[in-house]
């Protein structure tokens, strides 16, 4: 068997969605795919922490605790030149492997399949929090939620669950005529160092931390309720909205959460109709604009190519992790 998951763009809710706010996130169609091989495999981090977290639930000699012993996984589809796009690769690589390992070279049935996916995200969420936390840097897990289940959704932490359960998710509609265009904006965003200076400024001014965080927060859910209503019109302003409020955090806490070409970028949506943001934990990687149709969308691109600035193809996956027979090269 292999399995493959999907990367992610996060839309809104950055920062928020650490403090208990929601957030909107999607799974993009370039997916990762993991396989087991037949010798052991020399481990990422996050390989590593997939086979002790499914070591720890299904026993250090099992069947599952030896494939994930066993797993390699491509992520070149979420990497560009070998630099990582800011797509999600590690959480979509930690879901892939879980859903390999413990698949039993079986593909589930529907019932089953529901099953299998609430077991991954566990595992995959916990693995992947795991890998991260040596970093200083442990996320919200909205990036495993999206490899996990796939689709538009809004991901928020459960208030009756028990610390360190994933994401609650619901699923969201997508847009009805606008169109997504993500751009890279040629460097990797350091989001360990990003997280530092927003957490230093939260200790040294929790009432505004506070203050900006919930707007931030707000600005998810006005995005959500925008998918909800069917409004593209309303998801463009929320995308504008949510980019005024992630330039406040950063503007207050000295963290460079805004790219450079972000001004670019935002007047040339802007001029058709459009606006652009930060993703994710902002500072560089991909920036996200949304364009009122397919021909805004088409000049939008051409605009951007014509600065030297690139587009990153992607549109939003409906599929979450899935497993499939190997196919065996000829």
């Amino acid at each position: 068997m292999i399995a493959t998951a999907p990367g992610k763009v996060l839309l809104a809710g950055e920062y928020a969605v650490l403090h208990g706010h929601p957030a909107v996130v999607l799974a993009v169609d370039r997916r990762v795919v993991a396989r087991i091989q037949e010798a052991q495999a020399v481990l990422s981090p996050f390989l590593q922490a997939v086979r002790d977290q499914v070591a720890w639930r299904f026993g250090d000699g099992s069947v599952e605790a030896r494939a994930a012993a066993r797993v390699v996984v491509d992520a070149s589809s979420l990497e560009r030149d070998g630099r990582k796009l800011g797509l999600g690769s590690s959480a979509a690589a930690t879901v892939a492997a879980v859903a390999v390992a413990i698949s039993k070279d079986s593909v589930e049935t529907s019932p089953a399949r529901r099953a299998t996916q609430a077991t991954i995200h566990a595992i995959a969420h916990a693995a992947h929090g795991a890998a991260q936390a040596p970093r200083g840097s442990r996320g919200s897990g909205a990036d495993v939620a999206a490899a996990t289940h796939g689709g538009v959704l809004l991901v928020a932490r459960d208030p009756g669950a028990p610390d360190g359960a994933p994401l609650a998710v619901t699923q969201l509609p997508w847009l009805r005529d606008a169109q997504m265009v993500l751009v890279w904006t040629g460097r990797p965003a350091d989001t360990p160092s990003l997280v530092a200076k927003v957490r230093a400024f939260q200790d040294g001014s929790p009432q505004r931390h506070a203050e900006l965080i919930a707007e931030i927060g707000a600005q998810a859910r006005a995005l959500a309720a925008a998918l909800f209503a069917g409004s593209d019109e309303a998801v463009i302003t929320a995308i504008s909205e949510g980019a005024g409020a992630i330039r406040s955090l950063g503007s207050a806490s000295s963290a460079p959460l805004v790219p450079p070409s972000l001004t670019a970028i935002s007047e040339l949506a802007r001029e058709l109709g459009g606006a652009a943001k930060p993703t994710g934990a902002g500072g560089g990687d991909l920036i996200v604009a949304i364009l009122p149709d397919p021909e805004r969308a088409e000049s939008f691109r051409g605009s951007v190519l014509a600065r030297g600035l690139e587009v990153v193809p992607a549109s939003v996956d409906p599929r979450g992790v899935e497993l499939a027979p190997a196919v065996e090269k000829a």
